[in-house]
Parts: C-alpha cells; sequence; structure tokens
C-alpha cells in the first residue's frame, strides 16, 4: 500500500520501524545478497507533534548525529524529516500492532541515547556476514554490542523495549528480516 508521507506522518509512533532502498553500489550488494528491496532499517524513539525522531546505525554521513552533532559511520539519531528529503529512493513505514508501554519505551530512549552518546561504531564485518548468511553462506554472527549495523540496533531496540523474542539473534537480521516480524502491521510505502 502506497501513501503520502505528510497524510500520515502523525500516525507514526516509537517502536515504528521505517525501512529504506537504495541505489548505489553498498545498497545493490544488500539488495543482492537478502533478495529485499530494503537496504536500510532505522527505528522512531521519539516524536511530538512537529518531530519524529529515529535510531540507527548507518555509513551515511551526510547529515550530523542530532545528539552528538557529529557525522559518524554507526550509531546516529536523525530527524526522519531531514533523512526523508535526503532519500532518493523507496521508503517504507512498518507499524507496531501493538504501541509499546511507559517502560518499553523508556528503556528505548535511554538505550539509544546511550549508544549514539558513545559513538558505537558501524558493525561492517557482522553487516557483511549477515550477507553471506543470507547466500546461504555459513557464517554465524554473534551478537557484540562493540558495534551495530542497522538491523542488528533495530531488533536490539525492538528486544529491549519488549516488542519481540529477546532471544532471537539481532545480528543474524536483515532489513528484510526486521520487516517481516509478526509485531508490525504490513508497511506502507512512503515514498
Amino acid at each position: 500500500m502506497e501513501r503520502d508521507y505528510q497524510s500520515i506522518r502523525s500516525l507514526i509512533k516509537p517502536g515504528d520501524v521505517i525501512a529504506f532502498s537504495g541505489k548505489d553500489l553498498p545498497s545493490e550488494v544488500v539488495k543482492l545478497a537478502t533478495q529485499s528491496e530494503y537496504v536500510h532499517v532505522a527505528i522512531v524513539i521519539w516524536r511530538d507533534a512537529n518531530n519524529i525522531l529515529i535510531a540507527e546505525s548507518h555509513i551515511d554521513l551526510s547529515l550530523p548525529s542530532v545528539g552528538t552533532g557529529k557525522k559518524a559511520l554507526g550509531v546516529q539519531l536523525q530527524w526522519l524529516d531531514d533523512r526523508l528529503a535526503q532519500q532518493q529512493s523507496p521508503t517504507w513505514w512498518a507499524a507496531l500492532k501493538t504501541p509499546l508501554d511507559e517502560a518499553g519505551l523508556a528503556k528505548l530512549r535511554q538505550w539509544s541515547q546511550e549508544i549514539e552518546s558513545q559513538n558505537i561504531p558501524y558493525d561492517f564485518l557482522q553487516a557483511i556476514g549477515v550477507g553471506l548468511e543470507s547466500l546461504g553462506l555459513k557464517r554465524y554472527n554473534q551478537q557484540d554490542d562493540r558495534a551495530y549495523f542497522c538491523s542488528e540496533l533495530v531488533t536490539c531496540a525492538l528486544q529491549l523495549a519488549g516488542a519481540i523474542d529477546d532471544q532471537l539473534n539481532p545480528a543474524r537480521q536483515t532489513p528484510a528480516s526486521v520487516m517481516a516480524f509478526s509485531c508490525f502491521e504490513p508497511e506502507v510505502l512512503l515514498k
């Protein structure tokens, strides 16, 4: 289903996931390895009437992270409107079926701000590993909190917030597998 971002912006809530496609070389490699259009995911951690804040682990240096003000390869907090303004490829929204409770929301926000302030780097090795696994090659990523790739970060955030099973290995999740989690409504194409 496709809907205009401005018409549904008010429906987006913390815990929801935003998925991105891309046309650059790294995006094409992810698409090939995962057999999916989803190449990146981020999680909504805060919103008010005018702004939506997402947490992501990214290799894009075009925007400084909201919390630290630094451009970094790794964990970043970004205003969703700013990320979408730069995004030229399709973008989707997956809403949680059940909103996060206050305790889960508080854990999500605190953890996201902590890892962003610690300048946690992007996990290139495990991102490659999950891609190899998607191709059927044997490589079993182990969860490691010293670095995160995008879908690993989102999976950890959802586990911490109580939205998904905490026994799931975050380091083995692709953007496509995150979007397939049963805690989400069917995705909506934003642009």
